[in-house]
């Protein structure tokens, strides 16, 4: 592993501070990690001049605060992986520490929105992708407000909120890794390395040695960008074309180069979130589609500061409105037209007046009206088939000859009824002429007998 570590530091003796800052690649800006080294080898002993370098207080602001809905999480000042003296003491955040106290804010129920109060060049790149995972995954709204700056790691940081807020005066950018190697060795001591691992301890003097630790700063700086692509929305090459190539960016610039979405203050946007008034922000053209709309739109905010965008929906909306009243109505016309042709293919002669009624009533179907039809034909052919009836003659009863053996035969009444009729069948030939056939005649005897008809009569 490549030690990376400040520019041109003098040869003295290096403690396990220093050895911290070498074990480990940082992406951060240059003057941070200066300040920082200084510390570690004991060199600055003016806080007031580290204070002022650094640009921030020297106390610890790394306690999540509530403002009513809203959780704010300081992000101040260089990161590192691990707590330290240095974060304990400077009140410099420390990744496990952020992860423990974000997920802390994520679970108070108090909590609608987390806010990162972002002032920071930087970090150590160990740990940073795995807390903007944190952050891009949570379960709540995430801001990143950036204040300050939010340079190298903490723009990695701040990518992955759902929505990035600058102030005017605030930065971001500076994507990429550097590597600066501390070239001597200390003497007095004697390292022996393994035959097998020949890159362990490169020369970096050497082209070899360089081309080591290139790639391995090029392959953070791929993971970096990548990630950053993500979580803005826009691609890798836009990234590498458009976010600064390892420039900062100021406010207005920033969200113009689709890095940041908007400017605003953090007590603006501290309202916003707890549904108070505010100022109009500017927002930008190319937004974050992951961006997180802290205000509550309503119809009165909308006319109070977007009434241009009003008067435009409107007449968005009428013109629409006049175009899906248009289709409806051809559609609805096409419809009672195809109706109206379905009745009056179910007409019947006698019934047009039905049909005449059914065709204007809006309702019924073809289907409908033919059931209907129908229904009316029956009973109007059972009335008539009941006026014939009535006006028919009682039919004439057909007797057999008196004293013919055939009538004799049809008077018993011990004979079996079948016998009966056959005798008066074969004695009565106007009977047959009538019948046509003995079974029809034989039938009229059981229904008669059964008093299902009127019997005959002569």
């Amino acid at each position: 592993m490549p030690d990376p570590v400040t520019e041109s530091l003098p040869n003295i003796h290096r403690g396990a501070e220093f050895e911290l800052l070498c074990n480990e690649p940082w992406a951060i800006t240059p003057e941070a990690l200066r300040s920082i080294s200084e510390i570690a080898l004991n060199q600055t002993s003016d806080i007031s001049a580290l204070q002022s370098r650094l640009g921030r207080p020297i106390v610890n602001t790394r306690t999540v605060t509530q403002r009513e809905n809203v959780a704010l999480m300081p992000i101040v000042g260089p990161v590192f992986r691990y707590s330290n003296w240095m974060t304990d003491y400077y009140g410099w955040p420390a990744v496990e520490t952020l992860a423990t106290e974000f997920a802390a804010a994520e679970a108070d129920p108090r909590t609608t929105h987390i806010v990162l109060m972002m002032d920071t060049p930087g970090g150590i790149a160990s740990g940073i992708a795995e807390f903007s995972a944190m952050i891009h995954n949570s379960s709540k709204p995430v801001i990143a407000y950036v204040g300050g700056n939010a340079a190298s790691a903490g723009y990695w940081m701040a990518s992955a909120a759902g929505e990035i807020v600058i102030a005017r005066t605030g930065a971001v950018g500076s994507i990429g890794s550097v590597l600066t190697v501390y070239p001597n060795r200390d003497t007095g001591s004697i390292e022996i390395v393994s035959t097998q691992s020949p890159h362990k301890r490169p020369d970096y003097g050497t082209p070899e040695g360089r081309a080591l630790a290139q790639t391995f700063v090029d392959k953070l700086t791929s993971i970096f960008i990548a990630d950053v692509a993500n979580y803005r929305g826009v691609s890798e090459e836009t990234v590498l074309s458009d976010f600064g190539q390892g420039d900062m960016r100021l406010g207005a610039d920033a969200i113009a180069a689709g890095m940041a979405d908007r400017e605003s203050t953090l007590e603006q946007l501290i309202a916003e979130i707890n549904g108070k008034p505010t100022g109009v922000t500017t927002m930008s053209t190319n937004q974050n589609p992951k961006s997180v709309l802290a205000t509550e739109i309503t119809s009165e905010y909308l006319a109070a500061n977007h009434a241009d965008l009003v008067a435009s929906i409107k007449s968005a909306g009428a013109t629409e409105a006049k175009a899906e009243i248009a289709t409806a109505t051809a559609a609805a016309a096409t419809a009672e037209r195809e109706r109206i042709q379905a009745v009056e293919a179910a007409a019947l002669p006698g019934h047009e007046e039905l049909i005449a009624k059914l065709k204007f009533d809006g309702v019924t179907s073809g289907a409908e009206a033919a059931a209907q039809v129908i229904a009316a034909e029956k009973a109007l052919r059972g009335d008539e088939l009941a006026k014939l009836r009535a006006k028919s003659p009682d039919p004439v009863k057909h007797t057999p000859t008196p004293n013919t053996p055939a009538a004799k035969k049809d008077e018993d009444p011990e004979a079996p009824l079948e016998e009966r009729a056959k005798a008066t069948w074969d004695a009565d030939k106007e009977l047959r002429s009538e019948f046509g056939k003995f079974e029809t005649y034989h039938a009229y005897r059981k229904a008669e007998e059964g008093g299902q008809v009127k019997r005959l009569a002569k």
